[in-house]
Order: C-alpha cells, then structure tokens, then sequence
C-alpha cells in the first residue's frame, strides 16, 4: 500500500459532504470532454452541480461530455449516490425531488419517501445479480461498474436496506430504538457548531448564528428544517445511514450538517428588486434556498439522462468503484501501461484482492473504453487523511498531458495556513513541483480568483480555531507557456544536488522519527499531541517520490542513489531512521529505483555458498528479497482491541527482530482471515481466504510484508513481531503493550504462524510483483532539458541553464562572426534568443527574469548556453500574468476558472446598508505585506499589485459602496489615451468561489470608423458629469490589464471562435500591446448583448463593438502570506486608492501645483508617469520617488 497500515478504532459515516458545491470543469476549455476522477467522492455534490452548470453549451452546441470515475472507501456512500442517481433516470424524477432530498439528508422519513426508497432498492437489487445484468438494465448505459467486487458489495448494502422491512415487530422495535438513542449519542457535545457558515462565502458573517441553530434542530429533529419540531409522520428510521463501515449502526459523523453542501450567499445577498439586509434574512429563507438550488442541480442531471435513452450514447457517464483512492491510481496507470485488467493492487487497505477492473469497459478490444487518463481529479479531503506527497505521486502519471488538466486538492490546515503547504509537501513548493511535475498554479500566478474569507472569519469569530480550510488547483510544471511542447518537462539536475534535496525531503517525511521534535511535540497543546500521532510516510512512500522523479529527471541516477544512500546512513537526526534502513532497501529494489551493494544477487548467492539458514533448508535457488507471512491468532488478538480502538488511528508495523538486531517494516499488508499453504521450500505459496466480518469475525488476522534474504541469513534466533508505531499519540498503549509496543510476535520457524515465500499471497503465478512495477531510467542527456540549480542548502531553486545548439544556417554564420546574442522575455516562462536576423524561443517550467540572463558561447562548437535567475519572489509577477494558451483549436484558461455568468446569480445594490460585506470581501484580495508596503501614486512596483488596486476602485464604485451612485463606465487610461472602456450591467455571486464577479462588457480603443462613429453618438452620455469613472494606469499594468481582457472575455464565452479569429489569423494572444489597438478577438463582439442595451438603452449603438467579460477580484494567497487581518476585513478597510491619472497628469509630485494640460508639466524621464512643475520639485522628490521609479518594459 502507499500509506502506513491504521489500526481505525473510532470511526466514522461521512454521508453528506462538508463542503460547497464546486464546478468539476471550470478549468477546462468548453469544447473538451471531461474525463474526470473523484477520489474520496463522497456524495454527489459535486456532480450535480457540474452538470448544472455545463446544461447549456456555446451557442448551436450540445452541452459537453462528462465521464466521472467516483472512488469510494466507503461504499455505503457509493450505494446511496447510486440510489439518487437512478431515482433521477427514472420517469417522473422531477416530481419526486422533494422526496429524494429527504432520502438522502433526513436521519427520519416519511410513509412515502420510505416506500421509494425501498421500492428503488429491491430494484436494484434485482438488477445487480452480476456485471452483465447491471449493464445491460435501465441505468447501465450511464451508471457502470468498474469492478465485480464493487457491484457486489452495493447489492449486498441495498439488501440490507430492503431487509428492515422484514424484520419482525420485536426486531424492528429495537431496530428503531438503537437507530434513534445513536443519533441522539451522536450529536456534538459543543455549544455551538456554526461549520455550515463556510457556504456562505463571502457572508458568512451574517450565517453564523443561523448555521448553529439549524445544526441544533437538524440533530434533534433529524430533519432539515426552520422547525424545531418534527412531525409525527416522520418516524421511519432511514436505512441508509444504518449500515457503513461503522457497523451495522448510526455511525454519522457528529459536524454533519446538509447546508454545508449548498451555496448560502444566494440567501443572503439582496435580491435583484429587493434592499432586504442580510440580517434580515431567516433560516427559512435559508433552508428554502438550499432546496431550490438541489432542485435545480438534480432537474439538469434527469433532464440530461431523459435525452439519451439505454440504446444511445450517454452525455453523461457516471462510473463507481468502491476501494482506496491511492490503489485506484496506481491500477489505472498500471492498466494503462500494461493493457491488462487485472492488477497487484489492493481493493483496499484489510483487503486482500486486488483490483480487476471490468473487461467490458478496460479491455483492448472495447469500443468505447474506460478513461485511464483524466483532465480532471478532484481528490476532495484526502490530504488530510493521506497526506498531499502520495496523492501527487499516485496522480501524476494519470493526468492528461494538456493544459488544462488540473488535480484539485483540499485540506484543513493549521492555525498558521501560510506554513501549512511546505510542511505537507515536506519541502519547498517549487523544488516539489519541479521533481513531481505539479505545481499549484496560484503560486506560480501569485494570486487566486478563488476566496476563502469566510476562513478568516472563522478565525476572528474563535480564537481557538486551529483549521484552515484550503482548495488548491495544481497543474503541470510549464503548461502556463504556449511554446512547451513537452508537458513531462523533463529536467536536469546535478547528482549531489538531487541527493542533497532527496535527503531534505526524508528528513521532513520521517520528522516523527526525530526523538527530540518529537518531545517537544509532547509538551505542546492537546490538539497539537493529536495531530503528532497522523503520520502519512512509510519507506514505500519515499520510494515513489524517488519513482516519479527518476522518470522525470535526466541524472547520473547511481552516483545520486549512491550520495543519498551514504547520507542516510550517516544520518543521527532520525534516531529510529536506521531501524527501517532494510525496509527502505528492500523498497528500493522491489520498485527498481536502486538495489545497494549487499542486496546485489551476487552477494546473496555468497552469503547462501557458505551459510544456509534453516528457513531456506528446502530453497533452490534465493531471491534478493522474500516474502513473509505473520498470522495472528484471533485469541490472542481479541483482548487488546479496545486499547487499541482507543488509541485513535495507530500505525500498525512489523518487526524483525534477532538477539542483537531489531529492523522495522511499515510497508505492510493486513487482512482478517484464513491462509491456506501449498508446496514447499522456494515453491511454496499461500492464499488467503478474507472473512467478510473482518474485525467482528472470529478468523486470525494475516500480515505480509517484504523484506531482503540477508535479514532473515545473519541471525538464528529471529522473531517476526506486529507493532505498533511510538508517536505521542500512542503513549498510553505503553501501559497495555510496555515499551516496544509489541502485539504479537512469533518464532521465525513456527511454521504455522509464519511462512517465508517467494512470492506474495494470492500472486499469480509467474506474475511477481516487483518485475511489473520496475521504473525505467530517463537518458542521460536530452534535447531541451532545463538544467536546474539549487541553492547551497538544496531546498529551493535559483536558477536554470539551458544549452541551445545553433542549426540555422543564418545564425550560425551571425555566431562564428562574432554577433553577441541578445535574450528578451516574451512570457514569464518563456525567453527569444536573438542573434543577428533570427531568433529561438525557449519555455521555462517556472517564471524567469531575462533581465538577469548570462551567457556563455561557444562559436565553434555552435552552441548558446543561458543560465537564467528564477523569478518567484512575492511581488515580482510581470504583466503576463494570465496566460490563455492555445488547445487542439480551443483556448485554455491557466489560472482564471470559467464561469457561466448567466447561472451567476446578481445582487441589488440599492440599498447600501445590506453591502457591508462587499468591501470587506473584495479588500482580501491584498496580503499584509502589500497593505504595508501600498504607496500613495500611481503605480508600486508591483504590476499585480496595480491591477488589484485598480479592480478594488472598480468594485468600489460599481457596488456604491464609494460615494455617488456607481458610474456608467469605467476608462481605463494610459497617459490621456483612453485603451478601454468597461460597462457593467451587473454584479453577480460566483457562488462556487465564494466570490463576486461583474458582469461586464469591454470595448477596447481601435481605429475602427464604426466603432467611432459608435461612441460619437453616445458621447454625451458616457462623458457627462460623473457618468466616466477614469482610471490612470501605468505601462506595465496597462500591459497586464491587455491580458486580463482576452482572459475575461474568454472565461465567460458563449459563442465560439471563428475560423477567421484574429487569434488564429495573427498568431497572438493579446493581439496587441498598443494603447490605440484592441488585444481581443472580435469574435464576441456584439454577440448577446441584449443585457446590456437593456441596461443602457441610451448606449445602444454601442451594442455591436462591446464583448461580454466577467472580471472578479485577484485574492492574496492565505498559504503563501498573511492575508489582512480579519479585524481589517470586518472593519471595512481598504487600502489607499492610486492618484487617478487625470489628477496625476495635471498635478505636480512634489508640490501639488496643478497645470493647465499635460504638456506643461515636465515628465520623469524613467518611469515616464509621474510629473513635476520643475527641475527643482524633481530633485526634491527624487529620494521618495526612486523606491518606486519603474523602467517600463519595451
């Protein structure tokens, strides 16, 4: 397995999901299918939502395919996902959504709502005898299986769910009692749970005290209501929430809550026509609103699947599987690779089958097959529960090599959230990014459009709050440059660096092996002492980071492995590190990564020549590493369970130990049941048989793990012991196991207790695991590889080196003359090399500063090398900062999602007193760093920084929030020279962003004599007394903002590009970077603007040169820096506003003379912005000045 065995003892149901709907596809171009994995799916939120936003397509088009691969521990949340989903399918589904609510969040049902569910049930039940019968029903033509053992298991769940209304009265009496003194007992015990306020976004302040009262009646009343009274014909226990991996109970986890799932804001924001003030908002209106949008969401997805009937292909597949999420990666890439159905993965962990998928949907010769690759995984809370480095190990391989493809992760961090992200990738977030390939792509941007404010609410509201609740989006290192052709970006790095990082990374996995972290772990809080005891990272876990770098990095990989190995064993940080140093060496070979010199099959056979230990007696020939097989006897097991349920979630181990030596395996595999053994010595095999009842069973429990022959060769007197792990956590098991933690142990040679093999239980014969999973080395040297350095402590990088051989007849004839090349950056991941007439464009897979290039040349041998600085810093973004990248003829957005603006619900500004939440909100887009460090000018230093300042004038005046009624436009001006003007109609809630947005429409400045003759004819309007909000911008964020326009315009498109497209024809996306040109196709042009003349009657002849654009607010990154404090955010502080340029242009710096036009003041000759009335207020001025004096970019 890729994680640590846990022993769970206390457990929990997690049926209803804890967080807000998200849309699965906002990252993808509209014309791409999805192929999207939900690892840890829970319920399906996520999928309704999507599919509700992805109802309507461009103009003329069908809505996109969407094909999800759901993924489940759990698999009562897979039965009831199942259950709602062909509830929808059904005839008359619209009609029954009222019911299907309360079937999937009410603890109680009515007669009715439990008569369908039941009905539903024996349904499926009849439908799911075997793979054939389900796929070829009423709902297999959408609904599939992706393995036997899955469809089996929710048979088995549906039946249990029919079986309680046979239960005899007696029976069903304790049924009900139980069922209702568990929900009772499960109820928090706090005063207040107000976690549900998160959905409200951006006004969560106003859902606070609303959330903690329905959490009180919907645990009391088990019904989702404003009622603190359930009524009496609601008395049916709901059956789907009796059975789960708890037990056959209620094993609910106490912070459920339905509105969680849902979008609050839509509540209480103030309705269009309305100046209702959030506070006046009730939970009724709330509970309402919830059941509307689930209305909604469930009405697209049976309108979707009553359009396509079981003979026609489905827009809509939906596929489940029920098993561990780490497992279910590796099986599909090692289906992928292999084409072969049958895997050496787990099912999951107490599993001993491995994972066979259907050979209907994953065979070579289907037609249509299963997605094995995907554009989307969404990989919901698993971070906290697996940790952040397995699932970019596990995930990389099958993400598809394209530029939108996007892995999604969450997490709750801790109180500190901008250390948080460094700590769980156990180092430097681009070093991570550069060995794994995946980089969050907010990092790289340096800002989201994504808020998470109802966080820092949480935190001003309870001091005591320890969780950080964080959505990342992480793409492929170097998919942000339109030149990169190889999206692998393989990377060259130095042997001892690599060693040197490698070993930084160790380090931080194993922390809790260092004893004296570990004990001042243990004189911290309580809450700290818990989380102390999670640990994620066995050697196993290490090894396939060192997997998926070595396929990525070209390297003199013996001399890196020989470094590392050397450091390790050096190593005195980790003081128990050295007892797992054999498990980290078998590891190591079993995956081909590295077999050390004792491990080498010559020296194996050495050590057999002149000893031969009585385990191997009947061996013929020995393996480098061998399998051994504990069993644990149920008897002697039982009576520690309720220590060990006690302890939490404990890792279990294994050990080897002998008179004078003791080494631990952490990479283990447990299952509750009973071996059988075949033949003997080296061909001796073992097959388990699993007991259904696993802990609840009376069967032994069976450990298998690897090790390396020479363990078990240097000591006579060897015993194989079950463990478990020394954390904080597991200090009171002292009392109960003594020191060493022991749960059992047994004599190497009690043959029925242990058994030594060469191949592991249940393996096919002649298929051993380690020869399919071997990982193949990069060549040495490769075209276009990015060398990269690090710096001395090899934890972060500082710069790449590329080698350019000359081809080009031209330049090499410019290189042997002598030419000195010249580098100018054209994107902030990418440089032109110009040598006489020509040039090369070369991709970086992170930003880089051109201006800091070196040189070395040699004119001979015709080759350029450049060495470049990365440019990372806080700050530093350049203009490009919104890449839009070409995509098989559509355009993929990097780092803006895409929003269907029409489904955005607007807000009234009408009433100014109901919008105190909107200054608060839009403010976080600026850290604590960029508030203190805010001058009062026209420009900052910071081109990011600009455009924000910018964006919060815009939503300022646009919401009224400012003084006077909001502006009809806003222009945006270089100079006097006006580039564009923006309109807004609305504002809107981008409620799965828990954001706002506008509802804009852009018309860029062009010599076009329509669009002249345009604006003369409204001129009168738009420029009269404060209908123009002007808005002065410096060169670079004019350059910035000419991205953020085809950014803007593209993200909220209905329509599509033409074959014609400026974009196409030009090769340029923005077309131009000049002030009296527009940088925006004009393929949107015109094109639903009957909003806007609805807006603005007057400005009707406008209506065919503007294009629609949704523009939200650009957040500060809570996990890289502090964001304003909450204490700013509800105060309603806002940063210093810029000098606008129609003051700046008339008015002196220094003294503040004004001037009659611009002409008359003199012009700082660098920055080329800023103005004085003299040479004397120039100098004067120059000592503040200079700190933000910005040369602009040619």
């Amino acid at each position: 397995m890729a994680h640590p065995v846990l022993w769970r003892g206390k457990t929990f149901f997690y049926p209803i999901g804890n967080t807000s709907a998200v849309c699965l596809t906002q990252d993808l171009c509209p014309s791409e299918k999805a192929d999207v994995l939900l690892l840890g799916c829970g319920d399906p939120r996520h999928i309704l939502y999507t599919v509700y936003t992805n109802s309507t397509g461009l103009q003329g088009k069908t809505s996109r395919k969407l094909d999800f691969t759901c993924c489940d521990l759990e698999s009562a949340v897979i039965a009831r996902n199942v259950i709602l989903f062909t509830l929808l399918a059904d005839e008359g589904a619209v009609q029954k959504v009222p019911q299907i609510w309360n079937i999937f969040f009410h603890f109680f049902l009515d007669k009715a709502t439990h008569d369908l569910l039941i009905s539903q049930c024996r349904k499926l039940v009849e439908l799911s005898s075997d793979l054939d019968s389900w796929h070829s029903g009423p709902y297999g033509h959408f609904l599939r299986m992706c393995t036997r053992e899955t469809l089996a298991e929710l048979r088995r769940l549906w039946q249990l769910y029919v079986k309680t209304t046979t239960f005899s009265p007696s029976e069903a009496k304790e049924f009900e009692s139980t069922y209702a003194a568990d929900v009772k007992a499960s109820k928090a015990k706090f005063e207040s749970v107000c976690t549900s306020s998160r959905a409200a976004g951006p006004l969560s302040m106003y859902a606070l005290e609303m959330a903690g009262d329905h959490y009180n009646i919907y645990w009391e009343t088990g019904i989702c209501s404003a009622v603190p009274k359930r009524p009496s014909e609601v008395s049916h226990p709901n059956p789907t929430l009796a059975y789960s991996l708890v037990g056959d109970k209620f094993g609910v986890h106490y912070g459920t809550d339905p509105l969680s799932c849902f979008h609050l804001a839509e509540a209480l924001a103030p309705a269009v026509g309305s100046a209702c003030h959030p506070k006046q908002v009730t939970l009724k209106n709330i509970v309402h609103v919830c059941k509307m949008q689930f209305s909604r969401w469930c009405t697209s997805v049976a309108k979707v699947l009553s359009s396509h009937g079981p003979s026609s292909p489905s827009q809509l597949i939906i596929r489940c599987f029920v098993g561990d999420a780490l497992s279910l990666c590796q099986a599909l890439g090692y289906s992928r690779t292999t084409k072969s159905t049958s895997t050496p993965f787990p099912v999951a962990p107490w599993k001993s089958a491995c994972i066979t998928f259907d050979p209907v949907a994953y065979g070579t010769d289907t037609q249509s097959p299963a997605p094995t690759t995907f554009n989307i995984i969404d990989t919901s809370n698993l971070l906290d529960h697996v940790g952040v480095l397995n699932i970019l190990v596990v995930t990389f391989p099958i993400l598809q090599r394209t530029p939108s493809a996007t892995l999604y992760t969450e997490g709750l961090s801790g109180s500190s959230p901008e250390d948080t992200l460094p700590q769980q990738l156990c180092g430097d977030i681009a070093t991570i990014g550069l060995l794994l390939g995946l980089i969050p792509m907010s990092f790289v941007s340096q800002f989201t459009s994504r808020s998470n404010m109802h966080e820092i609410l949480m935190q001003f509201t309870d001091e005591d709050a320890t969780q950080n609740h964080e959505r990342l989006a992480w793409k492929l290192i170097g998919s942000a440059e339109k030149l990169a052709t190889d999206l692998d970006c393989p990377i060259d790095i130095a042997p001892e660096q690599l060693a040197g990082v490698f070993f930084k990374i160790y380090l931080n996995m194993f922390s809790h092996e260092n004893v004296v972290r570990k004990l001042a772990m243990v004189q911290q809080s309580s809450r700290s002492n818990m989380l102390s005891g999670i640990i994620h990272y066995h050697r196993r876990s290490f090894v396939d980071v060192l997997g998926v770098t070595k396929r990525r990095v070209i390297t003199d990989w013996d001399s890196t492995m020989n470094m590392l190995h050397g450091k390790i064993q050096n190593d005195r940080t980790l003081i128990t590190g050295m007892n797992f140093y054999q498990d980290l060496c078998c590891q190591l070979h079993l995956l081909g990564i590295f077999t050390v010199e004792w491990m080498s099959l010559q020296k194996v056979q050495e050590v057999h020549r002149v000893e031969r230990p009585f385990v191997f007696r009947d061996w013929k020939t020995l393996p480098q590493i061998v399998c051994v097989v504990l069993v644990i006897p149920r008897a002697r097991l039982q009576p520690l369970l309720p220590a060990l349920d006690e302890a939490g979630t404990p890792v279990l181990q294994c050990d080897v130990r002998g008179v004078t030596t003791s080494n631990a395996f952490s990479c283990i595999n447990t299952v509750f049941g009973t071996v059988k053994i075949s033949g003997k010595g080296d061909g001796k095999t073992a097959a388990i048989e699993e007991d259904a009842t696993r802990r609840y069973g009376t069967s032994p429990l069976v450990v298998w793990f690897w090790v390396p022959y020479m363990v078990l060769s240097n000591d006579h007197r060897v015993s194989v012991v079950l463990s478990v792990l020394p954390t904080p956590a597991t200090c009171a098991l002292t009392m109960k196991l003594g020191f060493d933690l022991a749960l059992f142990r047994a004599n190497i040679g009690d043959e029925k207790l242990v058994h030594i093999l060469r191949r592991r239980p249940n393996a096919v014969t002649e298929s051993p695991e380690e020869k399919s999973m071997q990982i193949s080395d990069r060549p040495m040297k490769m075209p276009g590889a990015t060398f990269v350095t690090l710096d001395k402590e090899y934890k972060k990088p500082i710069s790449f080196t590329t080698r350019v051989d000359i081809v080009e007849p031209k330049m090499k004839a410019s290189l042997t003359s002598g030419a000195t090349p010249t580098v100018n950056q054209i994107s902030m991941h990418s440089i032109v090399i110009v040598l006489g007439d020509e040039s090369l464009q070369l991709p970086f897979p992170l930003p880089i500063d051109a201006k800091k290039a070196k040189f070395r040349i040699a004119r001979k041998s015709l080759y350029i090398e450049v060495t470049l600085p990365l440019k990372l810093a806080l700050g530093e973004t350049d203009s490009d900062m919104f890449p839009v990248i070409p995509h098989r003829g559509d355009l993929s957005l990097w780092n803006m999602h895409r929003i269907n603006l029409n489904q955005c619900v607007p807000f009234s500004i009408t009433n100014k007193k109901a919008l105190g939440w909107v200054n608060p909100h839009v403010s976080l887009m600026f850290s604590e760093r960029e508030r203190r460090h805010i001058p009062q000018g026209l420009t900052t230093g910071s081109t990011l920084l600009d455009v924000k300042h910018t964006l919060n004038i815009i939503f300022e005046h646009a919401s009224g929030t400012a003084d006077g009624k909001p502006p009809l436009c806003y222009a945006l001006q270089d100079e006097w020279r006006i580039f564009v003007m923006i309109f807004i109609t609305d504002l809107r809630l981008d409620l799965g962003s828990h954001t706002i947005i506008t509802d804009a429409w852009v018309m860029p400045s062009s010599p076009e004599p329509a669009k002249i003759e345009a604006f003369s004819k409204v001129s009168g309007h738009v420029m009269s007394g404060s209908n123009m909000k002007q808005l002065g911008i410096g060169v670079e964020e004019r350059k910035a903002w000419m991205h953020l326009l085809v950014a803007a315009t593209e993200r909220c498109r209905t329509w599509e590009h033409k074959t014609n497209c400026e974009y196409r024809v030009k090769g340029a996306i923005p077309l131009t970077f000049e002030p009296d040109r527009s940088p925006i196709c004009s393929c949107g042009a015109g094109v639903g603007t009957e909003a806007f003349v609805k807006k603005y009657p007057m400005l009707r002849p406008l209506a065919p040169h503007v294009t629609r654009a949704a523009i939200s607010p650009l957040f500060a990154l809570s996990y890289m820096e502090r964001v304003g404090s909450p204490k700013d955010a509800v105060a309603t502080k806002t940063p210093p506003t810029p000098v606008s340029a129609a003051a700046v242009h008339h008015v002196c710096a220094a003294c503040g003379k004004e001037k009659g036009a611009p002409g008359s003041l003199l012009i700082c000759s660098r920055c080329k912005i800023v103005r004085y009335c003299s040479a004397d207020c120039q100098r004067k001025d120059w000592k503040g000045h200079k700190k933000r004096c910005i040369v602009p970019s040619s």
